[in-house]
């Protein structure tokens, strides 16, 4: 289960990282940071804040799936579900940067097979999904983003 020692700690690597990870990125105007360590695919979401009416722009690893990029708010198991569902639930649509390439896109949480696809999928990537889903007692959400322009 998780504990408020694991949330401040990974909950600051977290952050550390997010902001470390933008930095990059922006430094190096979109060339850097597309990968995770590993090889792994970094999408970049962006979405309207519910509350501050804000657009806010998220790196998240991504697995591709048939009709789209699968996403979960994991985290990084935290027991808090992070902003960006939030935004999704509110507003499902924003927008997904790929390997420098930022289209519309609509957010569709999923359910059942096709979640496990995802969540499994990206666990390969990263093992640390296995313990992120273990630690927490919450549901970890899912969701399929689809890029609504031309490919």
């Amino acid at each position: 289960m998780g504990s408020r020692t694991y949330d401040l700690v990974w909950g600051s690597t977290l952050r550390a990282t997010t902001i470390a990870h933008k930095f990059l990125y922006r430094f190096s105007r979109g060339k850097l940071g597309r990968k995770f360590p590993g090889g792994a695919q970094v999408v970049w979401i962006t979405t309207l804040g519910r509350k501050s009416g804000e657009w806010r722009k998220t790196p998240l690893l991504a697995v591709k799936v048939a009709d789209g990029w699968g996403i979960a708010g994991s985290n990084a198991g935290q027991e808090k579900t992070p902003g960006w569902v939030y935004n999704v639930e509110a507003h499902d649509r924003g927008h997904i940067e790929i390997d420098g390439r930022e289209q519309e896109a609509q957010f569709t949480p999923v359910l059942g097979e096709l979640a496990e696809e995802i969540y499994s999928g990206l666990t390969k990537q990263w093992s640390a999904y296995d313990m992120y889903r273990r630690n927490i007692q919450r549901e970890i959400p899912v969701f399929l983003v689809r890029p609504l322009s031309a490919s």
